[in-house]
């Protein structure tokens, strides 16, 4: 360094894993775009107000405590009308051990070295960061929209996997996981394990399959907006009111183009998730996430009761061969709900089996050509040396431990 210059300080190796990670998750940006809007500096007042604001409107959800409200009151009064609420106290009724143990700082000591998914390449590909360097990352980052722990697998290793779901249970308002009954293997995405820096989010969407869900919240707080079920795509997108330069994540959601969609007109519930809390979010309710703190929460979708035939019809189109599976698996342990899955069809004029076979072609094409594809990328760039059978290998292991059915969508990079 010339004489009276501070020496430029090296990148620790964190920083190096956290800029690679960045790079896959959103392809499009320069790492210093990912501060481009300034919501940490320059516009951090902004995003301070929002953090300190209440319900909009005033007790926009109803908000329930768990030990005042029975599983039949909750499936009389909101499940069955598709009604989101708030229920309180839900981890400390049924005595969760997460409750005391997944604060951020704990977790993130107990799995340092276990890589957690914090994203999805453009290819698909799950994005690994190791605990201990996404801590670090949390707690030092000035981005506007960070990095976000999501990870349907729990870790991934068998044994971290059981050890964090032994520290949950399923809130008894939610018996229902019929989807289950098809098994793990091939089963759409339905549980995931969330740490989430401040100022991270999930976009806007709805769930998959129209599957309701339920988020219990253990650290930090949330800020939800939901839409109508019935609010147009390009209005709950914002795409009514984006201009040249403006982006979807959803701190930008909350800070810029909510306030352009309330003038004009549309209806909102803006509500604040606080610790301990329960969110009910019936299918097909538009819903934008962002974290006011740091926050550690546990969510799942499911399959129930109240809501199977829009669950059913919309997998047996969205996932026609694990539907097709699924339908298979009812009829073998719950034959009256095989009965009207088969009943639905038919009330549908539904043919399932044809679609199936369809879909089933269309997949062995596509992926036949991704493949050839590759191939051809892969001998090209390794020339002589090529070894297809290790190459073959090596994208069969990828496959094996590849999220990219993943469904939930946290940066606007898919939706």
């Amino acid at each position: 360094a010339a004489s009276g210059d501070a020496p430029v300080k090296p990148r620790e190796d964190w920083q190096a894993c956290v800029d690679s990670a960045k790079r896959k998750e959103r392809s499009e940006l320069d790492l210093k775009d990912w501060q481009k809007f300034g919501f940490a500096t320059k516009r951090a007042r902004d995003f301070d107000q929002l953090a300190n604001a209440g319900d909009e409107p005033p007790h926009a959800v109803p908000r329930l405590q768990a030990q005042d409200i029975s599983v039949e009151d909750f499936w009389e009064r909101y499940e069955k009308k598709g009604l989101p609420c708030v229920i309180a106290g839900v981890p400390e009724k049924q005595g969760w051990p997460a409750w005391e143990r997944w604060s951020g700082d704990k977790l993130c000591q107990r799995f340092a070295n276990v890589a957690f998914k914090v994203g999805k390449s453009d290819c698909g590909q799950p994005i690994k960061l190791r605990m201990d360097h996404f801590a670090k990352y949390m707690h030092q980052q000035a981005d506007d929209s960070p990095l976000y722990l999501f990870d349907n697998r729990f870790g991934g290793h068998k044994e971290v996997k059981d050890q964090l779901l032994k520290e949950y249970s399923v809130p008894p308002y939610f018996p229902d996981d019929y989807m289950a009954l098809a098994g793990e293997d091939g089963r759409p995405p339905y549980r995931w394990i969330a740490l989430g820096p401040r100022r991270s989010g999930t976009v806007m969407h709805q769930d998959p399959l129209c599957t309701s869900a339920w988020n219990t919240l253990l650290w930090g707080r949330k800020r939800w907006v939901l839409l109508d079920p019935a609010t147009p795509r390009n209005v709950a997108k914002a795409r009514t009111v984006m201009t040249e330069g403006d982006d979807d994540e959803a701190v930008n959601v909350f800070v810029d183009l909510l306030p352009r969609l309330r003038s004009k007109g549309l209806k909102t519930i803006e509500f604040v998730q606080y610790p301990g809390e329960t969110v009910f979010l019936p299918g097909n309710w538009w819903h934008c996430v962002v974290n006011l703190d740091d926050t550690v929460a546990v969510t799942q979708n499911y399959a129930g009761r109240h809501n199977f035939a829009e669950v059913w019809r919309s997998a047996r189109t969205g996932r026609p061969c694990w539907s097709s599976r699924w339908l298979r698996a009812m009829e073998k342990t719950l034959p009256a709900l095989a009965a009207r899955a088969r009943a639905l069809n038919e009330e549908d004029a539904f043919e399932m089996e044809a679609l199936v076979r369809r879909n089933r072609q269309r997949r062995q094409r596509r992926n036949a050509r991704r493949e050839a594809r590759a191939l051809r990328l892969a001998r090209a760039k390794a020339g002589a040396a090529f070894d297809e059978g290790a190459w073959r290998r090596q994208r069969a292991a990828e496959a094996s431990s590849s999220d990219s059915d993943s469904t939930v969508s946290t940066t606007s990079s898919s939706s």
